[in-house]
């Protein structure tokens, strides 16, 4: 089933380093072992010997997905992953066919679409992505081991290495390298030393939306077929704040989550409180799928405190021989699912400039980078700028946009053709441009909302289910 062609090779140097091994990181120096002789990864944690949890990756037990467009990018990375991570027992699953969705008040349209994605869990995916890592001849992995800082040439105009010690101190070590590239997330310590080597502090935009969410694993129950292989119930921004997902992940398992905007949030790790949280959810369907299911492990929770945009790209002076990548470079509110796509967009980004050559090649990534999060930004922060209470500087048009999304919106309620091309921008496959056709526009202020609200939605469960002993 791979469509992806492999992305290109072109030799670019003799070795560069990554220091992060988020999954940003393990695509970064995949597609950076296409255009130098040497590869060498440094992360923090001890990798583990398997789909594991580990500190430096604590979201890692909750509900994830990676888009159709970057799945795209990592199968071009790594050409034949698709094939591994169905030989795990994971399956790619029409996002449109297979989920029962229920947004802006009413039940989704469902039918074949052909946006794939893989339902799988984050830590299966992470293990596959490092295997495949593991296997190339020129990529070392250095894990248990900290970035203290950079080395730089005499007059700090260009980073020429990477400083790096055991966690909590030791003797320290210096990487030389053409090429080193931060994709340590959102505590990324890439700001202070800049700052340190005489550069201006990058300026941050940050949306603060204290989301909090709780994720717990379950059986599915014996006998159970409700039409649906995953479910999501989103709420009616900013009037409601709950949202809760089930994901169908490997060995029939499902993970649940559950969780809101502006600290409405499930605080303790019990049953009781995770469920009675469910039960107030804008429809009933997960809380009577998982009120009788099997737990297969612990409650697990996770707050996240703001959007966090550095822009690099907006600097006036950045030294050659850097780049930023992921969340040390834009972290966005996870309910939105962007976080692994859009860092394979800019790890794509980067293997494009690197195709004209290292020197230069710092400037005409970060420059890039900014323009590929400038729309998944815009998405991402819409929704949250639309709650009152959430501070940050509303974009020209802020109103109008948020009226034309919220009809467009009901319009995808019943119009199979909006709702492929919500899809579709959602997957980042489409650009938000296509939310703003002629043909769409017109759609959009012809809408009927009254045929937005007539799809039932799948039958509340709670005679079928029962619990597995």
């Amino acid at each position: 089933m791979s469509t992806s062609n492999a992305l290109p090779s072109t030799r670019a140097g003799t070795h560069a380093i990554v220091y992060g091994g988020s999954m940003a990181g393990l695509m970064t120096a995949g597609l950076l072992s296409r255009h130098f002789d040497r590869i060498t990864l440094v992360e923090r944690d001890r990798f583990q010997n398997g789909p594991m949890p580990r500190k430096g990756v604590p979201q890692a037990q909750h509900v994830h997905g990676l888009l159709t467009r970057g799945m795209d990018i990592l199968a071009g990375i790594f050409p034949g992953i698709r094939e591994d991570i169905e030989a795990t027992g994971a399956e790619f699953l029409d996002v449109i066919e297979t989920t029962a969705s229920f947004g802006s008040g009413t039940w989704r349209p469902r039918f074949r679409s052909d946006v794939k994605a893989a339902s799988m869990s984050r830590l299966l995916l992470e293990w596959v992505v490092r295997q495949r890592l593991q296997a190339l001849p020129n990529v070392r992995i250095l894990d248990g081991r900290e970035a203290v800082g950079l080395k730089t040439n005499g007059e700090r105009t260009h980073v020429t290495g990477l400083q790096i010690q055991a966690p909590g101190g030791g003797q320290e070590e210096t990487l030389e390298a053409e090429l080193v590239v931060d994709s340590s997330g959102r505590g990324s310590r890439t700001p202070q030393w800049l700052e340190a080597l005489g550069y201006p502090r990058v300026e941050e935009t940050r949306i603060h939306v204290d989301v909090g969410y709780a994720s717990r694993l379950y059986r599915q129950p014996r006998g159970f077929d409700p039409g649906w292989r995953s479910l999501a119930i989103a709420p009616r921004l900013p009037k409601e704040r709950r949202i809760g997902i089930i994901q169908e992940i490997e060995d029939d398992r499902w993970l649940a989550l559950v969780g809101g905007w502006l600290g409405d949030a499930v605080s303790t790790a019990d049953d009781a409180a995770f469920l009675e949280f469910a039960r107030g959810l804008p429809q009933p369907h997960l809380y009577e799928a998982i009120k009788n299911a099997e737990p297969l492990g612990p409650i697990h929770l996770y707050r996240f405190s703001h959007h966090q945009r550095r822009h690099y790209e907006r600097m006036p002076r950045f030294p050659e021989g850097l780049a930023v990548v992921g969340d040390a470079f834009c972290s966005f509110n996870p309910i939105y699912g962007q976080g692994m796509s859009t860092g394979a967009m800019q790890a794509e980004a980067l293997g494009g400039c690197l195709r004209q050559g290292v020197r230069g090649a710092s400037n005409r990534y970060r420059r890039r980078a900014g323009e590929i999060l400038a729309g998944p930004w815009a998405l991402a922060t819409a929704g949250d700028l639309a709650f009152p209470e959430v501070e940050g500087k509303r974009p020209p048009g802020f109103d109008l946009m948020r009226w034309y999304g919220n009809r467009f919106q009901q319009l995808a309620g019943y119009d199979e053709e909006t709702m492929k091309t919500f899809v579709q921008v959602q997957h980042m496959i489409e650009s938000p441009a296509a939310m703003f056709s002629p043909r769409m526009v017109l759609k959009v202020l012809t809408v009927d909302p009254d045929k937005a609200t007539r799809n039932p939605g799948p039958r509340p469960l709670s005679i079928s289910t029962q619990r597995v002993a």
